[in-house]
């Protein structure tokens, strides 16, 4: 079998897989809707019998709830996913206001602390098939002081599946995040497309097809504004292969 682009940490976890599937979800941008993708795949493995954990490191614009700061972006995960284990385990550091990480932690007199989103993220990698991740804002957004999405990925050897939402000017921001982020020596797996809104423009039929002549990442999928999971039928590859 050829070697996959991106490993994985190993763990001979379930009877599916001879390896671990950490999945990384990135964005090219903020509201793009990455949750929904990464919650769409969850729930496709789910059902496929995969044992799925999902894990968020870091929100923003959280709201209060019950006394503590809820994010509903990692809800939305932690319920596609089945509820493995608990929410504060899926999302451990959650801030306030609606600012990149480091400067909503600093914004309640707190920091956003890298280490410890890597040490949350590990403890998912046993007692299940596959890890899915979801960063915060795009690919080389900032997560803590002097940490982008980017490095989270690399320290954890995570396959990378970029998200964009298929509007004009998508292809510019597909191709300068892929073609960045394999600069920074870690090539994207996957790239979907998503309509995270009803609105559509002229450009939606031929993104796809722009996107592909330029990018040699493959398009595991294009997502309509409340599609299901079939629309991200182009993960299965990319787990089995793993």
């Amino acid at each position: 079998m050829e070697e996959p682009l991106i490993g994985n940490k190993s763990g001979n976890v379930g009877v599916t897989h001879r390896k671990l599937v950490t999945l990384f979800f990135a964005g090219t941008d903020t509201e793009v809707g990455k949750t929904y993708v990464a919650s769409l795949v969850a729930r496709r493995l789910v059902t496929s019998g995969h044992r799925v954990g999902v894990y968020k490191p870091v929100a923003s614009g959280c709201t209060d709830r019950d006394g503590a700061l809820f994010s509903e972006d990692a809800f939305e995960l932690w319920q596609a996913a089945g509820c493995p284990r608990s929410l504060d385990d899926v999302c451990p550091q959650r801030f306030r206001q609606p600012l990149a990480p480091p400067q909503a932690a600093v914004a309640e007199g707190r920091r956003a602390d890298f280490q410890q989103m890597r040490r949350g993220a590990l403890t998912w990698q046993t007692g299940f098939d596959v890890s899915i991740i979801e960063g915060a804002g795009g690919l080389f957004s900032p997560l803590a002081d002097g940490a982008l999405n980017l490095d989270l990925a690399k320290e954890l050897d995570c396959t990378v599946i970029v998200v964009a939402a298929n509007r004009l000017g998508v292809i510019h921001q597909v191709l300068s995040t892929c073609n960045a982020a394999i600069h920074a020596g870690i090539r994207p797996r996957g790239i979907f497309l998503s309509s995270p809104t009803d609105r559509r423009d002229e450009s939606v039929a031929s993104n796809a097809e722009q996107i592909v002549r330029y990018c040699d990442v493959p398009i595991l999928g294009v997502i309509p504004f409340g599609g299901g999971t079939e629309s991200v039928a182009g993960i299965d590859t990319i787990v089995s292969d793993a």
